[in-house]
């Protein structure tokens, strides 16, 4: 008779917790989501160039594992979060896939809804034809009319 009520105050307890809420020294979904890309940029990037550049005979033997580093430190102070931090926050998100399933998917529609402006080159901007020899008649009469001025 005893074990009743401990069992009900345990499914009490346990019913009231909020599953969806993320502890205050986790790195909030929001915030995740550009560091994760930024992160998973930095490695298709160390892959893509960094590698097969130190592959090629004539370069400079690169280390790419140490130069992948060197982006992430990067990418953590351009968002103000320290490795420990995000080395944390990613392993409480893995811990959680509810958590972690909504915020790649957040990423993958924004991927989708944008692929067409990633992949399209962008338009030259238009220059305006300027005359220099206009313009060095115009500072040279500026120049000239101030100096009678005074």
């Amino acid at each position: 008779m005893k074990v009743l009520p401990a069992f009900i105050f345990c499914l009490g307890f346990f019913a009231c917790t909020d599953r969806t809420s993320v502890p205050s020294d986790i790195i909030q979904p929001d915030s995740m989501r550009p560091i994760l890309l930024d992160v998973i940029m930095a490695d298709q990037f160390a892959t893509q160039y960094i590698l097969k550049d130190s592959l090629k005979k004539d370069s400079v033997h690169r280390n790419v594992k140490l130069e992948t580093l060197q982006l992430y430190e990067t990418i953590f102070k351009l968002h103000g979060i320290t490795k420990e931090k995000f080395r944390k926050s990613l392993d409480f998100y893995a811990s959680r896939p509810d958590l972690s399933k909504n915020i790649l998917d957040t990423m993958a529609a924004f991927e989708n809804l944008h692929r067409n402006d990633l992949f399209n080159p962008k338009p030259a901007p238009r220059l305006s034809p300027v005359d220099s020899l206009t313009m060095h008649r115009r500072d040279s009469m500026t120049r000239r009319m101030d100096s009678l001025k005074r």
